[in-house]
């Protein structure tokens, strides 16, 4: 009763409502109708309140423990290499097998492989983007693999190791960083440089010259250079008995490129010549062969 209210009239009602007719009355149940709008009001805010403990749920901070091992040298069936046996460097065109375990990942996503052309960064530095299968800096099979240790019960790496092939040529600064980066952390990742060398340069005579010649005259002769990163060709030679033991034009020739040489007008000593192509790139390759001048 509010404050004020009559008191004979709220004496009346409190004895009414003690009759025996009123406990045992049956009074029709009320409904409270909301407004629409009110219902969606309420729907909206429901909604948003599960959004937020699932997204609380799925954004955890599970990927910011995932921690990444060192990167792991294996051989085909993914057992590590001796440490004798551990490359730091390859030739061009080598492969070597990797494999990565990373911890703390409830995802068990496993661990992405890129390649950069250069030494590794700093530590904290993020991975260089776009390098997964830049051919210059060699490339991944596959360029992901499953963390390891791999199940004793497997028989094949298969899926654990991965393939890290040498560019064709060493790249402009000799040296390539191999990465390993969780799949659910990308910030999370190994890495391992290493230097890769040219393979070394051959000379041979292609093809073969002549066995003889007669004095005076002249002959085609080529030179083919393998792994010549300057493509700077060979210079010609020729030693004998004597003075004059013939001559080149020109006298030096890029590879496959013919010089004429030409044979002395008079027999050497001993009645031969040796010719030789020596490349221009590395001094110590050279291919030779014995003429014999008539």
């Amino acid at each position: 009763m509010k404050k004020g209210g009559h008191p004979a009239l709220h004496h009346s009602l409190l004895r009414w409502d003690k009759t025996p007719a009123m406990k045992h009355a049956r009074f029709p149940k009320i409904r409270l109708a909301l407004p629409v709008y009110s219902l969606r009001r309420m729907a909206v805010a429901g909604c948003a309140a599960v959004l937020t403990m699932l997204s609380a749920c799925s954004s955890g901070h599970a990927p910011s423990n995932v921690q990444v091992g060192p990167i792991v040298f294996t051989d085909v069936n993914g057992a590590p290499l001796p440490k004798n046996k551990i490359p730091g460097s390859l030739t061009a065109g080598q492969g070597t097998y990797v494999d990565v375990t990373l911890s703390g990942d409830p995802q068990e996503l496993g661990a992405d492989w890129s390649v950069y052309c250069g030494s590794a960064p700093a530590p904290g530095t993020p991975v260089p983007p776009g390098q997964t299968q830049d051919e210059t800096c060699g490339t991944f099979t596959p360029a992901h693999t499953l963390s390891g240790p791999i199940p004793t019960f497997l028989t094949s790496a298969t899926g654990y190791v991965a393939l890290y092939v040498a560019p064709s040529a060493p790249p402009k600064d000799g040296t390539v960083t191999l990465y390993a980066a969780s799949t659910s952390a990308a910030n999370k990742f190994s890495s391992v440089s290493l230097s890769i060398d040219g393979n070394p340069i051959s000379v041979s005579l292609a093809p073969p010259p002549p066995g003889s010649l007669t004095a005076g005259t002249g002959t085609q002769l080529r030179a083919v250079l393998n792994n010549d990163p300057a493509n700077a060709g060979v210079k010609w030679t020729v030693i004998c008995g004597s003075t004059d033991c013939g001559s080149f034009a020109p006298a030096q020739t890029g590879s496959g490129i013919a010089t004429t040489y030409t044979a002395p007008a008079v027999a050497p000593v001993n009645g031969v010549v040796q010719v030789t192509a020596t490349s221009v790139t590395d001094p110590t390759k050279a291919a030779s062969a014995t003429i014999s001048i008539m």
